[in-house]
């Protein structure tokens, strides 16, 4: 795969889009490939937290590959939406921790992949934006969904229907971006979130970003019954159980100590 650089430091992951001449453009390789690389994580179980960067210092990702788009007729622009979408769903819904470290211009498909993520940082010097509508298009790997979903409909409008630019701090600001970092430190402050994310027992993990993410994407009854059943699938599991018994056998130490 030359289009991505992946390696492991334990159960986290760092994979790296590497087309940096191309300020790391998304075209249909590197969405398959992307595609292919997720589902492997998935299904070995090889990571339990995977942080998603663009190779050098210009950019995460600047959005899809733009020469390759104007070759496309209707019916591959289609599946290329479809190819983008579905990089951006397993990657939601992946059984891992993931964060964007946005190192630079995260524009149109870049933006929306980071949306995808369970985190954003970035750096003082990252741009974030949807410029599809300057050239004619919109949003097609889940932009406007998303998007309005984590900062409502007037913000998103704002973002998509000006096509404009925006700081990580007018990001930050609107709350598309979790942390800024310094450029120094991205990756490691990413790693240390999946760090501490990770001394919690990863099935509750899971259970609690499934919940959170259906929060949106059900109705309230049905959010509520989802998050119950997956409250007590953690309930049950034997993890769960000895950690409330440490949890009170700490507390009961504790009142001995205080009489």
């Amino acid at each position: 795969m030359d289009n991505l650089a992946y390696e492991r430091s334990g159960n986290i992951g760092i994979l790296r889009i590497n087309r940096p001449q191309v300020l790391n453009a998304l075209n249909k390789t590197v969405l398959e490939q992307l595609l292919i690389l997720i589902d492997m994580l998935t299904r070995g179980q090889q990571v339990k937290a995977l942080i998603l960067t663009g190779e050098g210092d210009k950019a995460f990702i600047s959005g899809a590959d733009i020469k390759e788009m104007q070759a496309l007729d209707n019916t591959d622009m289609l599946r290329f939406c479809e190819l983008g979408q579905q990089v951006a769903n397993a990657l939601e819904n992946a059984q891992f921790i993931t964060i964007s470290a946005v190192n630079g211009y995260a524009l149109g498909g870049g933006l929306e992949i980071a949306l995808a993520t369970d985190f954003i940082f970035a750096t003082k010097n990252a741009k974030f934006g949807l410029p599809e509508v300057t050239l004619g298009l919109i949003p097609g790997f889940g932009g406007t969904q998303r998007l309005t979903r984590k900062i409502g409909p007037q913000l998103s409008k704002e973002l998509i229907l000006t096509g404009k630019t925006i700081t990580a701090e007018e990001a930050k600001t609107y709350g598309i971006v979790s942390r800024i970092c310094e450029k120094e430190t991205l990756l490691n402050d990413a790693q240390v979130l999946a760090e501490q994310i990770l001394k919690n027992p990863f099935k509750a993990i899971l259970q609690a970003k499934r919940a959170i993410n259906q929060a949106y994407q059900l109705g309230i009854s049905e959010g509520l019954e989802a998050e119950r059943n997956m409250c007590t699938v953690c309930f049950s599991t034997g993890e769960c159980k000895e950690r409330m018994e440490s949890f009170l056998e700490k507390k009961g130490k504790e009142n001995h100590a205080a009489r």
